[in-house]
């Protein structure tokens, strides 16, 4: 396609953009962040006998406790990570969803192994809440799949739509005979291919690393974020004109960083959100269509006033 061949393939910042930019920072988060357990310290509230204790202060940070309440309360709290608790030959473990916790979970259960087998169970694990454990790579593989639907859907939409106007392409194409594909849907099938190169890179990357991902739910959140963020990106384009390329990267930025897919602070309602929480494995119908339905809305606006010259 025309479009495509003059905005992706004759741009080497546009290759970057797409492919390379997306690949690496997903790389690097996954590597950088799959040693964090290495660094960390992990708090534990303890009530057991003092025999455990050397070897609990080994890898962790006590703090000596009295009462079972005393560390459900630590751990619900946030100010302890873990708790040990011993009674009638049993031992209980308290933890959090989060990982710290989960670590210092793993790691209890190896020093308690290492006990020996008692006369009676050792071992009574109990949630405080529930939680999904993931590592780096696969947390952060909705990061990646963020960016590059992003760049090439949203901020590539916008540019897009700069780039024609300031080129003259659009009065260019109004004066020519009609083609068998409009402009517009010109526009929308070449992000979309860009879109399906970039994070079928990112994809294979995840799995040669070998990182836990649903493809389905990862097809599902592709789409998504093509039908969602292309309409969007060329409707804003038009929309805001010469102020565009601003609003582009303060969306961009609002939209990428508080989505959820780098840490746990995001935005509740937001059409990122909901592609994060899509590639995590939760569908939301409403939320999709109500997203879709913006995005489309969106591009009505901008398509109105672009015909209107407003």
């Amino acid at each position: 396609m025309i479009v495509f061949k003059d905005v992706f393939l004759r741009d080497r910042a546009a290759l970057f953009w797409i492919i390379i930019f997306p690949s690496l920072m997903y790389l690097t988060f996954s590597s950088v962040f799959s040693g964090f357990g290495k660094r960390v310290e992990i708090k534990v509230a303890f009530d057991m006998p003092k025999i455990f204790l050397p070897v609990f202060e080994k890898s962790f940070k006590i703090t000596e406790v009295k009462g079972e309440e005393k560390i459900r309360e630590l751990i619900l709290s946030g100010k302890v990570d873990c708790g040990v608790y011993y009674e009638g030959g049993k031992v209980k473990v308290y933890y959090g969803p989060w990982i710290e916790s989960k670590m210092g979970k793993e790691i209890i259960e190896s020093i308690l192994e290492n006990f020996g087998k008692p006369e009676k169970p050792i071992k009574d694990i109990r949630f405080i809440e529930k939680g999904k454990k993931q590592s780096a790579k696969d947390f952060y593989f909705p990061s990646g799949i963020v960016m590059a639907i992003l760049g090439v859907g949203f901020f590539g939409g916008i540019n897009v739509e700069e780039y024609f106007r300031r080129k003259g392409i659009k009065k260019m194409f109004r004066s020519l005979p009609p083609s068998n594909l409009s402009l517009d849907l010109q526009i929308f099938l070449s992000h979309t291919l860009a879109c399906l190169i970039s994070t079928g890179v990112l994809i294979a990357i995840a799995l040669a690393i070998r990182a836990k991902i649903d493809l389905n739910y990862a097809a599902l959140g592709i789409f998504y974020g093509i039908a969602a963020f292309i309409p969007l990106g060329i409707g804003l384009g038009r929309i805001f004109k010469k102020a565009s390329i601003l609003v582009a990267n303060l969306f961009y930025f609002t939209l990428l960083f508080l989505s959820g897919a780098f840490f746990e602070g995001r935005i509740s309602v937001s059409p990122s959100t909901t592609l994060v929480s899509i590639l995590r494995g939760e569908f939301k119908m409403l939320e999709v269509v109500l997203w879709a339905a913006v995005s489309a809305g969106v591009y009505v606006i901008g398509r109105w006033m672009d015909e209107r010259n407003i």
